[in-house]
């Protein structure tokens, strides 16, 4: 597979899970800022550290934050903005693709361009927000229903999945060093994990039980281990190395961390703290994307 094709095919699974994991996040805002207005300033100072985008001077209102996380064009990272790069991303590799796959990225882009922060209103953005993440998530188990197993297929996941994971370590990174069971719960809700977490600990909430659900668990999809270990499996698919070897840096790269995981537990991440711990994962998801383009996308110099 020529690097321009794998390339596209990657950053179209990064935006389309980053378009569904900021849905999530400023749905679930939106909703616990209105049950604690007294928290919610801090809230949405959270959800533009998450997002990336600085916020603006003075007093963080709701439907601005909603305008510019969602609608903005002015940055790349919004999620029109994500939308847009995925689709334009695909276009590239239309033949890549399945019918179902490019119609739902279509889909997904021309509900997007159809709407507009006037339009949703302040009491229309939860339906909508709710409509992206459904096409998002359609988009990924559509590509595993209807692609072969091969070379396109595993962009797409190594793409999916670092993302997930890159999302999950900055949503735990925005978190106050002293936040309450409020904003953990938040914080599970933002990664889709309220249900899943409650379902395996049977006990009373306890934050050093989230933190280790979040990074630790190997059943989870969106635990960092999971996500870690998909990228792993895929990169060695790719190589044909074995598991536990590495034939490129990108699978030493992330051999390494999910090493770190697998070998840590909830006490050494209390020890550590979570600020510390999703900058260490960040730090690494960063290096770990920085060695799979040096192995596969490289910047050939012409002439």
């Amino acid at each position: 597979m020529l690097s321009r094709v794998a390339e596209s095919l990657y950053w179209t699974a990064r935006n389309v899970e980053r378009a569904e994991d900021l849905a999530r996040l400023i749905d679930v805002t939106a909703m616990r800022s209105v049950d604690r207005a007294v928290d919610a300033e801090r809230r949405w100072l959270a959800a533009y550290a998450v997002a990336g985008i600085a916020p603006p001077d003075g007093e963080i209102e709701r439907n601005a934050a909603i305008e510019r996380i969602v609608f903005g064009s002015e940055t790349l990272l919004s999620i029109t903005s994500c939308v847009r790069i995925a689709r334009r991303n695909a276009i590239g590799v239309r033949a890549e693709l399945t019918t179902e796959i490019w119609e739902c990225i279509n889909g997904l882009y021309l509900f997007v361009e159809a709407h507009s922060p006037r339009a949703i209103g302040p009491d229309g953005a939860s339906s909508f927000l709710h409509a992206i993440r459904e096409s998002a998530q359609a988009f990924g188990g559509i590509c595993d229903a209807t692609l072969a197993r091969e070379d396109a297929w595993m962009f797409l996941r190594i793409g999916r999945y670092l993302e997930r994971a890159a999302m999950t370590a900055r949503v735990l990174r925005a978190m106050e060093p002293d936040a309450g069971p409020h904003v953990w719960q938040l914080v599970l809700e933002a990664c889709c994990a309220s249900e899943p977490y409650a379902r395996a600990r049977q006990q009373s909430f306890d934050p050093v039980e989230a933190l280790a659900f979040l990074a630790l668990s190997i059943t989870f999809p969106r635990s960092l281990r999971f996500c870690l270990h998909e990228v792993d499996h895929a990169l060695h698919r790719l190589s044909g190395a074995p598991v536990g070897t590495f034939a490129t840096s990108a699978e030493r790269t992330s051999g390494r961390i999910c090493s770190s995981l697998d070998y840590a537990g909830a006490a050494d991440l209390a020890r550590e703290g979570t600020a510390n711990v999703a900058e260490r994962i960040t730090a690494a998801l960063d290096e770990l994307g920085s060695s799979i383009t040096s192995a596969y996308f490289p910047r050939v110099p012409v002439g």
